[in-house]
């Protein structure tokens, strides 16, 4: 069935800058006065329809436009109203100049469906994202028509994963939700979205095959069910065979070749039963390479990592070690990434599951013992000599032997491991000539990381350190939508800060949901505190727990004639005499009064029966009046006022009724 437009304007095509926002998204830009004519173009066709009604209801004749049908919610969103629908779903058509001898050879031109991000455009232009503009043909300059139209809600949908890597994704459907609920609006039969993935270098793609109800659909605020169809074994063999990924396994030993800057990658399963898993390299020929692991990150880099070993090439073999805790419970799949630092290098991968791993000697072997009274300590080796032999000692040592001078080190004179012995001008480490270019690339050379050109991190390690923590482009795992994203930036909010979750986390967690026991709608990151509420206030019905009258407390009802717990009773309390209660509700009068009109002082204070707490909650500062403040407090002392007249008159009070907010 084909979409009739109710609203059509020609604009000039151009492609938007690619960010995190466009890139992957069918939102468009459109000018501003683009949504001045659809609406008075709506409001003229209202105007038109209502008149014509009247006319129809005059001469008892049905009307021209029918009330909607409150069970479609597409045909209800889109009433005769003065606001526009959610969301607003255009079409877009190239119309470029084509004679009529070439308009058959046109008709099957394609449409793309998009949504509309911002009414903030060029005037005359519509800013379309590169991946739109490829999948309808059109290139910068094009005059294409933007339609607006209305698809109905989608009901299903049939997607096929073009790329083989797909069936690697762990949760593909929650990858698909997430995308498809921030960056889409429309699918149409035949176009192709891109889908990135946290950890992948390139994004997969989806094919639509069908959609129901329509051939175009909206799958906003919409329960849409999805099947996937993956690509055929010939596409998948052939994808694996360019995206190859190696298998460790414990017990095999593999042998490989990496040059300077380029990695192997291997995936490993590590068993829920495992408590430490050792990754070993050996490096042969002097060669050096790196060892980068990480759970989350397909392709494995030195700046992208959870567990490394940048350690120098004369320190051999390179040792990774993934301890249980580190891990989420069950079994786990971790990428290694071999990577090669200068010249090309021939290596051996082992792995081993709970292997001992022997304790490293903390005593230094170039130690000397305290020279006995007997001994002398040798100037050039420092070992203790017997002063008999002192004199002979040394003039061999001094002939033979050579000290480091920045180090204890003593090394054959004229040896290779003397003329190889290296020290770092800037810092203390030490080890052989080889080992200089890796420690000055990896300890004290400037870097800048992608999310921050501007500032300069010291050295490798400290750039990582910041990839694995604060950085923006982190890759992690959404606790609630169950995809591997970006963190995003650091929290501003006192909540997000409180509960560690960055800008994709706070963003995702925002989504309400409806409670299945009360029906209200509670962020998802919320939805555990409010499940224990319910669950507490099952638990004090079971144990028959009345609660405090006050609204604004949890805690249980106390024996006192208002009914409130101990902390809230306490600053109404008085030793004084007052058998009729008289003095304890004029002291309730004056504590609810002063909360109204000029509010109780607190920071913390969330009352909005209370100066104070709207301060805090709404920027409310406007105090009430005396008068409106003491008509507040009537409905409350006249719910308390039998116990003006009856002795222990708590009894016989109905503290259901009673709306009573005093501040805790």
């Amino acid at each position: 069935m084909e979409l009739s437009a109710e609203f059509s304007r020609v604009l000039r095509c151009k492609a938007v800058s690619q960010t995190s926002d466009t890139i992957y998204s069918d939102k468009v830009y459109l000018p501003s006065s683009f949504l001045s004519s659809l609406l008075d173009s709506r409001n003229r066709t209202n105007n038109q329809n209502s008149a014509h009604n009247q006319f129809m209801a005059a001469h008892h004749r049905q009307p021209l436009h029918t009330p909607p049908d409150t069970n479609n919610a597409s045909d209800y969103a889109f009433g005769d109203s003065d606001q526009l629908p959610s969301p607003l779903i255009f079409r877009l058509v190239q119309r470029s100049a084509v004679p009529p001898s070439e308009k058959a050879k046109h008709a099957d031109r394609k449409a793309v469906y998009c949504g509309v991000r911002e009414f903030s455009s060029e005037e005359g232009h519509v800013g379309v994202p590169e991946w739109l503009m490829r999948d309808a043909g059109l290139v910068a300059g094009d005059s294409v028509a933007v339609e607006f139209v209305r698809p109905e809600k989608g009901l299903f949908a049939q997607l096929q994963a073009l790329d083989g890597a797909a069936k690697q994704v762990g949760d593909l459907r929650a990858l698909l939700e997430a995308h498809m609920r921030s960056k889409l609006t429309a699918l149409a039969v035949g176009e192709t979205f891109q889908v990135p993935v946290g950890g992948m270098n390139r994004p997969l793609s989806f094919s639509v095959v069908a959609l129901e109800p329509m051939n175009v659909v909206d799958i906003v605020d919409t329960d849409l069910s999805v099947d996937i169809v993956h690509a055929d074994a010939s596409v998948i063999n052939s994808q694996m065979d360019d995206d190859s990924i190696g298998e460790l396994v414990p017990g095999v030993a593999h042998n490989l070749e990496v040059t300077g800057g380029q990695s192997r990658i291997f995936q490993l399963h590590i068993p829920a039963q495992i408590k430490s898993t050792d990754v070993v390299v050996t490096c042969q020929s002097g060669g050096d390479v790196s060892v980068c692991a990480s759970r989350l990150v397909r392709n494995v880099s030195i700046l992208d990592n959870t567990w490394f070993d940048y350690s120098l090439p004369s320190q051999q073999p390179k040792r990774l070690r993934i301890e249980h805790n580190e891990l989420p419970s069950g079994s786990n799949n971790v990428y290694v990434s071999i990577i090669g630092f200068a010249a090309a290098t021939r290596a051996t991968v082992e792995v081993h599951f709970d292997a001992h791993r022997e304790a490293e000697s903390t005593v230094l072997a170039e130690t000397a013992l305290e020279a006995g009274p007997n001994e002398s300590v040798c100037t050039n080796c420092g070992s203790n000599v017997p002063k008999d032999r002192f004199i002979m000692h040394q003039t061999v040592c001094e002939r033979h032997n050579s000290k480091c001078q920045h180090c204890p080190r003593v090394f054959k004179r004229g040896s290779v491991e003397f003329e190889q012995h290296w020290h770092c001008n800037i810092c203390t480490e030490a080890g052989d000539v080889d080992d200089r270019d890796k420690h000055i690339y990896f300890s004290h050379t400037p870097h800048a990381c992608s999310c921050n050109p501007v500032h300069m991190y010291a050295s490798v390690i400290e750039l990582t350190a910041h990839r694995r923590t604060e950085c923006p482009e982190r890759l992690i795992e959404c606790q609630y939508c169950h995809t591997n994203v970006a963190q995003g930036s650091l929290p501003t909010t006192a909540e997000a800060i409180l509960r560690g979750q960055h800008e994709h986390e706070w963003s995702c967690g925002s989504r309400s949901i409806s409670c299945v026991k009360c029906k209200a709608y509670v962020p998802i990151r919320q939805v555990k505190t409010h499940m224990q509420l319910h669950e507490m206030k099952e638990q004090r019905a079971r144990a028959n727990i009345v609660p405090c009258v006050n609204r604004e407390c949890a805690r249980e009802r106390g024996d006192n004639p208002l009914g409130l717990c101990a902390i809230c009773f306490g600053p109404l309390y008085s030793g004084q005499h007052d058998p009729d209660n008289q003095r304890l509700l004029k002291r309730l009068a004056r504590t609810m009064h002063s909360q109204l009109t000029s509010g109780c002082g607190s920071k913390q204070c969330k009352n909005l029966h209370c100066v104070s707490g709207r301060a805090n909650v709404s920027n409310d500062v406007v105090p009430l009046t005396q008068t409106a403040a003491a008509a507040m407090l009537i409905p409350v002392l006249k719910a308390y006022a039998p116990l003006a007249t009856a002795t222990n008159g708590y009894l016989i009070i109905d503290y259901s009724g009673i709306d009573l907010h005093l501040c805790i």
